[in-house]
C-alpha cells in the first residue's frame, strides 16, 4: 500500500510539473524604437507645454532604429501572464530636423531588462479555438543601460570624430556648484498595449505597442544649461567645449556660442523611449514524452 501511494504521488507530481510547463511560453521581439527628448521636442519655458511636445513627438518616427529582443511569458490563467524581457536597439536624435536647431546630436546603444504584468481584455490561451484572440494591456518595470556618443569636429584634429559624451561633461558636471556625472544606468517605467492571435496549437503572434517613461534626462546628453564656452574649455578642454556648443556650425552662426545659463534643455521632463513590433512565441509542451 505504501509502495502504491508513493507511485501514485509521483504521478501526481508529474502532471503538475508537465501543467506548469505549458504554461510556459518563449519568443522574440522584432520591430523598431525611438526616443522622446530634449533633441526632439519643442523646447517651452512653460514646462505643462514642454511635456505635452515632448509626448507628442513621440509620433514622429524619423530617428527609427531596429529592435531586437526575447522574452519569457508565463499565463498565469487566461487573463493574467507575467513577462520577462531583454531588449537590443539603438536611439537617435537630431534637432536640425526639429524646432529650435542647436546643431546638437547623439546616438546611443540601449540594452534594456525587464519584468511586465499582461492583463488580457478577454479570455485567451494559446492553441484554443474558442479563446484565440484578445487585446492586452501592460505595464512593470525595466532596467537599461545607455552610453550616449556624437560625430563632433575636433579641434585639436580637425577631423570628425566619434566621441563618447558622457566623460566631456557638456553641462559642467563635476565643476563646483554643478552636479556630478549622470550615470549609463537607469530604471524606467514600461506600459503600453497589445494583441494577441494564437495560431495552430504552440504559437502565439502578436503586436505590441510600448512606452518607456525613463528617470533620467540624459539619454541624450542634454538636460540644463549652456556653461561658458571659456569656462568649459577650461574646465574640460576644447573637446569638451565643442560637443557642448556646436550652434556656431550653422550656416550664419560662425562663431557664436550661447552666453552662460541659457537653456539648453529642459530639465523639468525626464526622457522617454518607446517599442513596437511584432512578437512571436512558442508555448512549451512535452508532447508525448514521459514522466520518470
Amino acid at each position: 500500500m505504501r509502495k502504491a501511494l508513493c507511485l501514485i504521488s509521483l504521478v501526481l507530481a508529474c502532471f503538475s510539473a508537465v501543467a506548469q510547463l505549458s504554461k510556459w511560453e518563449f519568443g522574440v521581439l522584432l520591430g523598431g524604437s525611438n526616443y522622446v527628448g530634449d533633441i526632439n521636442s519643442s523646447f517651452n519655458s512653460n514646462e505643462k507645454n514642454a511635456q505635452w511636445n515632448q509626448f507628442e513627438s513621440s509620433f514622429d518616427f524619423y530617428n527609427t532604429n531596429f529592435l531586437g529582443g526575447i522574452f519569457a511569458r508565463y499565463n498565469i490563467n487566461s487573463r493574467w501572464t507575467i513577462n520577462a524581457g531583454l531588449n537590443f536597439t539603438r536611439i537617435e536624435g537630431e534637432d536640425a530636423h526639429f524646432n529650435n536647431p542647436r546643431n546638437l546630436s547623439f546616438h546611443s546603444n540601449l540594452n534594456e531588462l525587464n519584468l511586465m504584468c499582461e492583463f488580457n481584455f478577454f479570455s485567451y490561451q494559446t492553441g484554443s479555438r474558442l479563446h484565440r484572440i484578445t487585446p492586452y494591456l501592460f505595464a512593470g518595470i525595466a532596467g537599461f543601460y545607455f552610453n550616449p556618443k556624437a560625430i563632433v569636429n575636433n579641434p585639436i584634429t580637425l577631423e570628425q570624430e566619434e566621441v563618447e559624451l558622457r566623460p566631456l561633461n557638456t553641462e559642467g558636471q563635476g565643476m563646483e556648484g554643478y552636479p556630478k556625472a549622470y550615470s549609463r544606468y537607469g530604471f524606467a517605467i514600461p506600459f503600453g498595449l497589445g494583441m494577441k492571435f494564437s495560431l495552430g496549437k504552440y504559437v502565439c503572434i502578436g503586436l505590441q505597442w510600448g512606452f518607456r517613461k525613463t528617470f533620467t534626462d540624459y539619454l541624450d546628453d542634454i538636460s540644463t544649461k549652456y556653461v561658458d564656452h571659456e569656462t568649459l574649455v577650461n574646465w574640460g578642454g576644447e573637446l569638451s567645449a565643442e560637443a557642448a556648443d556646436r550652434t556656431h556650425e550653422l550656416s550664419g552662426m560662425e562663431g557664436y556660442y550661447h552666453p552662460h545659463n541659457t537653456a539648453r534643455g529642459n530639465s523639468n521632463t525626464k526622457d522617454w523611449y518607446n517599442f513596437f513590433g511584432i512578437t512571436i512565441s512558442t508555448k512549451l509542451s512535452l508532447g508525448s514524452k514521459k514522466c520518470l
